[in-house]
């Protein structure tokens, strides 16, 4: 039997509208994690931005381009990634260079600089006023974390349900991915939720789950609530802190 990984999620309430708030603090929590151990470390979605904009104008102002620019926050989290010597992932907005779409978008960076990005399809809120849907199923990438091999993928908040529609309807099959990194803005209601536990069994993956918490605009995202969960369904939530920063760890 292969050796565990140690694998981290955090909890954090993102400040809207500033990233440079926002990557201090993700690099604080991310250093604290990598000292304890965690080579894959999973931020909730639209970590770097918040949530709550109210046209593709306002939310275009903090959008980004995926790649190594200068003071980007792909280059920050890369050579932090590569310092840690642990893989991270986060949400962002993310422009396309060449059309200039916004996107719900989640990235995963090595610390070989190798990365993967998505674009959240099942749009919810304000994602409706902003963003264009993704067009492509979840990425899943070969990690080696730690000495151990790992296929891991992405996916952002509603996409959990792991469809689209009737005509588009699996993302994610049984041996697609070893480990899910879900990026979410939650909110209240039961935790952990049904769709995620039905996720990790259905698709007999370990889902990692990175929610935030607090209040935003007219967005109340609740006391938060982060965990892993196992392809048995057994729960991860140790550390877990209600409407706190705080980082949750698993050996999976």
């Amino acid at each position: 039997m292969e050796e565990p990984v140690k694998v981290a999620t955090v909890q954090m309430a993102p400040v809207f509208q500033d990233r440079d708030h926002n990557l201090k603090r993700m690099l604080q929590l991310a250093e604290e994690a990598s000292r304890a151990g965690a080579k894959l470390i999973v931020f909730p979605e639209l970590t770097t931005t918040g949530y709550s904009y109210m046209s593709p104008d306002d939310a275009g102002m903090i959008a980004e381009v995926i790649g190594k620019q200068a003071g980007s926050t792909f280059l920050v989290m890369s050579t932090a990634a590569q310092t840690m010597g642990a893989a991270l992932v986060w949400g962002m907005i993310e422009r396309d260079a060449g059309t200039g779409d916004l996107y719900n978008s989640q990235v995963l960076v090595t610390p070989e600089g190798q990365y993967i990005a998505y674009r959240k399809i099942n749009l919810w809120g304000q994602d409706l006023i902003w963003a264009t849907e993704g067009k492509t199923n979840p990425p899943v990438i070969p990690l080696t974390l730690g000495g151990v091999t790992r296929k891991v993928g992405l996916l952002i908040c509603r996409d959990v349900r792991d469809k689209k529609d009737d005509n588009w309807k699996s993302f994610y099959e049984p041996g697609d991915a070893d480990i899910v990194c879900l990026g979410a803005n939650w909110g209240d209601g039961g935790f952990p939720a049904i769709g995620w536990v039905e996720f990790a069994k259905d698709n007999k993956t370990t889902l990692i789950v990175s929610n935030r918490y607090g209040q935003e605009a007219n967005n109340n995202f609740g006391e938060g609530g982060s965990c892993v969960i196992e392809p048995t369904g057994r729960i991860h939530c140790e550390g877990l802190r209600w409407s706190q920063d705080c980082i949750v760890y698993a050996e999976v």
